[in-house]
């Protein structure tokens, strides 16, 4: 999981969304020979339709592009709707996900 910022983010309003990945480790280390692959995965890189890979907004309801804006201050409705997209389906689809691994 990786958070990603938008390229238009400014001082005053920080915009991301979240980048999800699953693949085992026995996988990953099966295609690591012959290519340049890091020791470790990263979310944000696409590897190949090997790996499964979605962002967040892939997941829920509406199945679009989701990104969240963070101010200077607290909004108790952003950390709300983070954490329920977090809670409610990208944590279920790793684990279900995991499962098939």
């Amino acid at each position: 999981m990786a958070f990603q910022k938008s390229a238009y983010s400014t001082a005053a309003l920080l915009s991301f969304t979240i980048n999800l990945s699953v693949v085992s480790k026995e996988l990953w280390e099966q295609q690591r020979p012959g290519r340049w692959l890091p020791e470790r995965p990263a979310p944000s890189t696409f590897y190949g339709q090997w790996v499964w890979q979605r962002r967040i907004g892939q997941l829920i309801p509406g199945g679009s592009d989701h990104w969240w804006d963070v101010g200077t201050t607290l909004d108790r409705a952003v950390v709300s709707d983070l954490l329920d997209g977090l809670r409610n389906y990208a944590f279920p689809a790793m684990m279900r996900e995991l499962g098939r691994n």
